[in-house]
């Protein structure tokens, strides 16, 4: 079996005890990964002695401790933090990836999104660089400049928004954290050089209050209300625009959500893209802003 098959058996087993939250029989976790249909052969065969293997691993790899239960003869995670949305989307990606598998027959009837990010060579030796703490060297090209420049960082953080990838770090010249493009960097090395994080550096709560990759310093999240017409916001009842949005109202004739943000360019853009299906009712700044915006489009039609 290949270390792609175990890594994925592991995780499926991990998310399915964690979103059952009780005590599971060995034969009801081997039937549900018999179910999945990227290890539907594979599952067939899986033992009770090769669950036993996976369990150790299953601890390196993601923190977990699957226990068994002796008084209810089945098994339950015993020690956790629950794993990050990340591993979710990692499942997404490897389901994604069988159903690249489909038979050529069936590909007229399957349109892939033409668009694809630039960068993305550079996420295993970027997410290596901040595993091991190595600072690394590369020319980075802004859209506006003629020539790249030479930046060496120390890389804190890998963030996608949108389908692009971004780069965190902490600039240690100028004692700032940047963040760059992906699409924008080349020529990219690992130095032999160690550093160590900001020491109020927190990786997981640094974009928790962002929509996108801009993080005001001098300033906190705003209380954004928004109101939506009902089917405009069954959208984003659907697809949040942030881990933070919560419904105030929802009724047949409007719904209004409201979102703790910073107020950005990234989240204007996002709000005009919506047009007439959205209005800003708090804070008043920003709802003047998309308001003055509105009115320049159309004195210049």
């Amino acid at each position: 079996m290949t270390t792609h098959a175990h890594f994925l058996r592991q995780l499926l087993l991990v998310l399915r005890l964690q979103s059952l939250r009780r005590a599971v029989p060995f034969e009801e976790l081997r039937d549900y990964l018999l179910e999945q249909t990227s290890l539907r052969d594979l599952a067939a065969n899986y033992s009770q002695r090769t669950f036993q293997r996976d369990l150790p691993k299953i601890a390196e790899r993601f923190g977990v401790t699957i226990a068994h239960d002796r008084r209810a003869g089945d098994y339950v995670i015993a020690s956790a933090d629950p794993l990050p949305e990340g591993y979710q989307r990692l499942l997404d990606a490897f389901e994604l990836q069988e159903f690249l598998r489909l038979p050529t027959a069936l590909n007229p009837f399957v349109q892939w999104e033409s668009r694809r990010p630039l960068g993305t060579e550079w996420l295993q030796p970027l997410l290596r660089a901040v595993q091991q703490r190595r600072q690394v060297a590369f020319q980075y090209h802004k859209f506006w400049d003629d020539e790249p420049s030479t930046r060496t960082v120390s890389p804190l953080l890998l963030k996608e928004f949108k389908g692009r990838w971004y780069l965190l770090a902490h600039d240690q010249a100028r004692d700032v954290l940047r963040c760059f493009g992906l699409d924008r960097i080349q020529a990219l090395e690992s130095t032999t050089h160690s550093f160590e994080p900001p020491a109020d550096f927190q990786p997981e709560a640094y974009y928790a209050h962002s929509f996108g990759i801009i993080r005001p310093d001098h300033e906190p999240p705003a209380e954004i209300v928004l109101a939506l017409e009902p089917t405009q916001g069954q959208y984003l009842k659907s697809y949040p625009l942030h881990t933070s949005q919560c419904v105030l109202v929802d009724t047949e004739e409007e719904l209004l959500i409201q979102l703790t943000v910073y107020n950005t360019h990234d989240l204007l853009m996002e709000l005009l893209s919506l047009g007439d299906q959205v209005q800003v009712l708090a804070p008043a700044s920003l709802r003047a802003h998309v308001k003055q915006i509105h009115a320049a489009a159309v004195a210049h039609n």
